[in-house]
């Protein structure tokens, strides 16, 4: 029986996509606001009660179209942000966020620092994957009557998500991978990981693939 379907979202293009120096973060560009108003328009009829995103900007960007949609808040994780091996940085601040995105919450007892939550950088792929893992771990705690929620995140740490759902470790060859603004879709019960790939958002998917 599954007891989670998880559907686990890439964000758009960014300015850090296209960057030809690395960023730490940045909204998006236009051509992945309009990655993010498919994808939205692809999950309408999904079925999702709860809408999780990485705090930083370019994810939280990909779910404000998502949010409208389906009238759920963006409810920011601030350990979804993505496997970053750069220098440590500090993103807006809870009150910047909120109001540049006004569908951001937080949950409760999330400890925000008052100059903007702090992403420690010099992360390598296991550190990384262990991350993945207590996210995963969370969400399987949190979830058990078979809800459906969506997560909006990252490719380095999507990959190593997917490794963690199946059980596999973070030096394995398999190497899952999504576009900007592909869906995979997860089904979670106990010991057993049920995977559909949807691949780049297709408009009116769930209204053929019903809740």
């Amino acid at each position: 029986m599954t007891r989670l379907e998880l559907f686990l979202i890439r964000h758009g293009e960014s300015v850090t996509n296209t960057s030809k120096t690395p960023l730490a973060d940045g909204g998006l560009t236009e051509r992945g606001r309009g990655q993010a108003d498919a994808m939205a328009a692809c999950m309408a009829a999904s079925g999702i009660t709860r809408l999780f995103s990485s705090p930083l900007m370019r994810a939280v960007e990909t779910a404000q179209p998502l949010a409208r949609q389906t009238q759920l808040p963006i409810e920011v994780w601030l350990d979804a942000h993505e496997v970053w091996t750069g220098e440590g940085y500090r993103g807006p601040t809870t009150e910047k966020l909120a109001e540049m995105y006004p569908e951001v919450v937080y949950p409760e007892g999330t400890e925000c620092d008052p100059l903007g939550w702090h992403c420690p950088g010099g992360e390598t792929s296991e550190t990384g994957f262990r991350r993945a893992e207590r996210l995963l771990d969370r969400l399987r705690q949190q979830f058990t009557q078979g809800e459906r929620v969506a997560l909006v995140a990252h490719g380095a740490l999507n990959r190593r998500f997917m490794l963690a759902a199946l059980g596999l470790d973070y030096s394995s060859s398999l190497r899952p991978y999504g576009d900007n603004c592909s869906i995979w879709w997860l089904g979670l019960g106990g010991s057993r990981v049920l995977i559909r790939y949807v691949g780049p958002a297709i408009p009116g998917l769930f209204d053929y693939i019903k809740p």
